[in-house]
């Protein structure tokens, strides 16, 4: 296909799917319908040049170095730098249901339309300490029960970020540091 033609259908794509996910860049709109799709049905996207994928809006939350408030251990920073960054940059995910809506069924975070809050899984690595400090917080860190474990990062609308140490329990708002 002519990068001209290529271009055309990428933009086509891009505008139906800012109609269909309005809350969300078309881009990660794309990769939203992609992760819905039966694994049997699912084909990989054509790589464009990121310059002609809609960019992150403004309020995105952009990769960085560092979280505020401070962690105790430094291999979860790292694990949800990671994640932001993958969210950012639409990279692979390690668990399929990673980037679902997540409901606020209990009103814990501020109220805002379905859809406007994304879960992620936070599963350090086997060894990794069985508490973690936030700030002035302490919390006893689960052992995995399944897959996911029970931390998750919560992303909200693309500019808010919320670390879960207890499954949904407690939410702390993060700010991530460049």
């Amino acid at each position: 296909m002519k990068k001209n033609s290529f271009l055309a259908v990428l933009s086509a794509v891009t505008i139906l799917l800012s109609a269909a996910f309005p809350a969300a860049s078309a881009e990660s709109a794309f990769v939203q319908l992609r992760s819905a799709a039966p694994a049997s049905s699912v084909v990989a996207a054509p790589q464009a040049p990121r310059s002609a994928i809609s960019a992150p809006s403004a309020a995105a939350i952009v990769p960085g170095k560092d979280l505020s408030p401070k962690f105790s251990d430094p291999g979860r920073v790292s694990l949800i730098l990671k994640i932001v960054a993958a969210v950012y940059n639409g990279g692979a995910l390690p668990f399929p249901k990673d980037g679902i809506v997540f409901e606020n069924k209990e009103g814990r975070l501020p109220g805002k339309p379905k859809g406007y809050y994304r879960e992620y899984t936070v599963l350090p690595p086997p060894g990794a300490p069985s508490s973690v400090t936030v700030g002035d917080q302490t919390f006893a860190i689960s052992p995995p029960q399944g897959r996911r474990g029970a931390e998750r990062l919560v992303i909200g609308g693309g500019e808010l970020l919320y670390y879960s140490p207890d499954h949904y329990k407690t939410f702390l708002p993060l700010t991530v540091l460049r």
